[in-house]
């Protein structure tokens, strides 16, 4: 049984620890494409996306590619050079065309983090946990024109509980994906794939997250609030404007539990030195991890020791 060749193509730190996981799994990853350096926050520093980050580490002899467009024609040169088996494709984030598609002998699959075809889309563990859904998963498909459109090859389900963060969802869903695509390789490798079509029924999509969804609505009931802070934690963070002192501050929330209150919505209903309990449309939510703008993230219990007042807007 001959290893395939493989071009994996991904950016973030999900695609990074797949990537990585191949690696040390020695699969013959012959060609890495990701996306270029972009500046990121308020600073507008210059940053490599995750996997050339672990690319330089873990496989430093492997060719990158950081093409503005994978689909142009000379790029498309560039990987029929290579003449792979399979392209891999994990949370790239630009959309595949057909003239890169039909280039690997086998074709191209995609890692999907969503039991497809639900939460077809950029932010499927986002909007699954915004939903407050109660399993996911991961889906390995194989790639076609239309996004996530593609036969399903492999599944694996995860629970979510009520207190799962996108850190906590990513890192297991990370977990399952790893061993399911390694064993989906040496199913190509042995000419041993079976694929079913999507149910078109039971579609729906999970949007890039907008800015404007990561502002806390205090009106919503606590429940929608909570899927909301797990869901953007700890990046982007889900905020709402706080009075502190004679200033006016963004708080992020990073972490929060349901509570069994009632209050108007933004009232603190319980703040001192051990707690903080703010009133939602309905129940109440207690704040467990907070971040200041310009300060650290801190745990509520350490947060609170600095202040005694602060009041939401």
């Amino acid at each position: 049984m001959s290893k395939l060749k493989i071009i994996f193509f991904g950016t973030s730190s999900f695609a990074a620890k797949l990537l990585s996981y191949l690696v040390e799994q020695s699969v013959d990853v012959i060609a890495i494409v990701t996306r270029p350096d972009k500046p990121r926050g308020r600073s507008l520093q210059v940053l490599s996306p995750p996997v050339k980050e672990i690319s330089q580490h873990v496989c430093p002899q492997v060719p990158l590619y950081q093409p503005a467009k994978a689909s142009t024609a000379e790029f498309v040169e560039v990987l029929k050079q290579f003449q792979a088996d399979l392209f891999v494709v994990v949370a790239y984030g630009e959309i595949i065309k057909e003239n890169v598609l039909t280039l690997p002998r086998l074709g191209c699959i995609n890692v999907h983090a969503s039991l497809l075809p639900e939460y077809r889309g950029a932010a499927p563990m986002q909007r699954a946990l915004m939903d407050g859904v109660k399993k996911t998963g991961i889906t390995i498909i194989d790639m076609v024109l239309e996004m996530d459109a593609g036969d399903v090859i492999a599944t694996a389900e995860l629970p979510v509980s009520q207190e799962m963060t996108l850190g906590d969802l990513q890192e297991g869903l990370c977990s399952l994906a790893c061993p399911l695509l390694c064993a989906v390789i040496k199913d190509f490798e042995r000419g041993n794939i079976h694929k079913t079509s999507q149910d078109r029924s039971k579609i729906t999509f999970a949007p890039k997250i907008s800015p404007n969804e990561e502002e806390i609505n205090w009106t919503l009931s606590a429940e929608q609030i909570h899927n909301q802070i797990r869901a953007l934690s700890p990046q982007p963070g889900a905020w709402c404007r706080v009075q502190v002192g004679k200033e006016m501050k963004r708080l992020k929330i990073k972490k929060s539990m349901l509570v069994d209150l009632e209050g108007v919505p933004k009232t603190n209903l319980v703040f001192n030195k051990r707690e903080w309990i703010v009133a939602c449309g309905k129940r109440a939510l207690s704040l467990l991890e907070v971040q200041l703008e310009g300060k650290k993230s801190l745990l509520i219990k350490d947060f609170l020791s600095g202040y005694n007042s602060v009041n939401i807007f």
